[in-house]
């Protein structure tokens, strides 16, 4: 039996991929503990893991990529998160002998990893970049570059040293953690450039346990119906208008249209819409995909994946970070149908709407990843390399 700590950003695509994995882990007996924040401790805890909660700081930030000041503001959060994840480590470990640490791409994984003094293996919830690219390519390319750290970081960074012992190589860690292996949830067909990977990052496909959360929905109202359903994440702010111009767009849409707003947009702020709208801050995406005819999506990788395994064409509105790279690789394979940021109208959204509707190339685009992540190792052989590399790294010492 394993000790394994899994150390996460607390963001619906982030924490969503790993579900799997983690159930992996406790159905074969390993001792499981999670570190997240309250809004995903039942869902967690529903896959087998014991929750150990940090302030959520990144629930109710207000996060615009596009400027220089909000950028350092996510910074800083990753920061102050990082720190209180430290403490809180630092207290579990005092009384459990952790064998393995598992962390995401953001975050203060390797600061944990280093802390302990364990292995660490890495978990991508999208594609995997480099820092570089990372650095350059994170934020749309008319953001402002971050500006250099300030007195709050300085002092921040210098505690977490003289504290935990640890510091991070440079800023981009916070973005872009690495680890021994790379637990990727994708296949090497959808991963642009999959075939020149090493061997480290492990294709494992995506996995959908079943998911436990608050909240209804009238899921009844799709069955026999052709289902529109629109979801840009969860991060957004200022998301209203676009949902008012998709009303206007599909208000003679022939069946239901579900927009999943979110838990930051203002209700009030959005119009009346007609009768055959569901619009909800709360959405059970997997149940509603199961019905759906066509996604519109921000492009994260998660929504993708989850379209994806429910064989429902895309149409991708990509707003920052990971997404223009997930647009382009979906139009690539012709599973998607890419709108840009400046082109999202009325029309343009009934046009792409009607598209892949239509066309059914997109549906077979779609198939085919699928079909590819089918043909992953998935989460068995994710726990297969990790053990083997635990081996190898006893028998090392």
């Amino acid at each position: 039996m394993l000790r394994i700590l899994i150390v996460n950003f607390p963001a619906e695509g982030h924490v969503n991929p790993t579900l799997g994995i983690t159930e992996a882990f406790a159905s074969r007996g390993d001792e499981v503990h999670y570190v997240t924040t309250e809004k995903y401790k039942e869902r967690i805890e529903a896959v087998g893991a014991t929750v150990h909660l940090h302030p959520d700081l990144v629930r109710t930030a207000s996060i615009d990529t596009g400027n220089r000041e909000s950028i350092n503001e996510f910074m800083k959060i990753h920061i102050r998160t990082s720190l209180d994840i430290l403490e809180l480590v630092r207290q579990l470990s005092a009384t459990i002998a952790f064998d393995l640490v598992l962390y995401d791409r953001f975050g203060a994984g390797e600061l944990v990893r280093d802390m302990l003094n364990i292995p660490g293996i890495s978990s991508s919830p999208s594609f995997p970049i480099s820092n570089q690219h990372m650095a350059t390519n994170l934020f749309r390319p008319s953001a402002e570059s971050p500006a250099p750290p300030d007195e709050f970081v300085a002092e921040s960074l210098s505690l977490m040293k003289e504290k935990y012992g640890v510091a991070p190589k440079e800023m981009i860690q916070f973005m872009n953690n690495s680890g021994a292996l790379n637990i990727v949830y994708t296949s090497k067909y959808f991963q642009p450039n999959g075939e020149q990977f090493e061997e480290k990052n492990l294709f494992i496909g995506p996995s959908f346990p079943e998911r436990k959360g608050s909240g209804s929905f009238p899921l009844e109202k799709l069955q026999g119906q052709r289902v529109l359903y629109i979801s840009m994440g969860t991060v957004l702010d200022h998301i209203e208008e676009f949902f008012n111009t998709c009303i206007e767009a599909f208000s003679d849409f022939d069946g239901i249209v579900v927009i999943a707003a979110g838990e930051k947009a203002d209700l009030a702020k959005i119009n009346p819409a007609p009768d055959n709208f569901i619009i909800s801050p709360y959405v059970p995406q997997l149940e509603v995909l199961r019905h759906a005819d066509v996604f519109i999506t921000h492009g994260g990788m998660n929504s993708v994946n989850e379209g994806i395994h429910f064989n429902v064409p895309l149409v991708v509105l990509p707003q920052d970070k990971d997404q223009p790279m997930v647009a382009q690789r979906l139009t690539e394979l012709q599973a998607g149908y890419r709108i840009t940021k400046d082109q999202i109208h009325v029309q343009s959204l009934r046009e792409a709407v009607q598209e892949v509707l239509s066309n059914p190339s997109y549906k077979e685009g779609v198939h085919k990843i699928n079909q590819s992540f089918e043909q992953c190792g998935g989460t068995e052989e994710a726990l297969r390399r990790i053990d083997a590399y635990l081996l190898q790294r006893t028998g090392a010492k």
